[in-house]
């Protein structure tokens, strides 16, 4: 693994860290908006897209740790059937 991809490593779990503590903190705003009779539609549709890039933040990270278990030579393997 190089530097560069030690960086990223580290930056992606940063913004991991903070867009699923956002994601989590809209969900419950969401919720109690919703129960007190509010039209949340457009908040919903907001942490939808929210979502999806938090996705796509983890897709990246897994990809990277992948590489980089390729890489040095750690291939995944799939368990052995007895």
């Amino acid at each position: 693994m190089t530097s560069n991809d030690d960086d990223e490593l580290a930056v992606l779990a940063r913004e991991i860290a903070d867009k699923s503590t956002y994601v989590h903190d809209q969900t419950i705003l969401i919720e109690v908006l919703e129960q007190d009779g509010h039209d949340v539609s457009e908040y919903r549709r907001e942490l939808a897209k929210e979502r999806s890039h938090l996705a796509t933040r983890i897709a990246r990270q897994f990809r990277l740790v992948e590489i980089s278990s390729a890489s040095e030579g750690h291939e995944p393997t799939s368990p052995r059937q007895g």
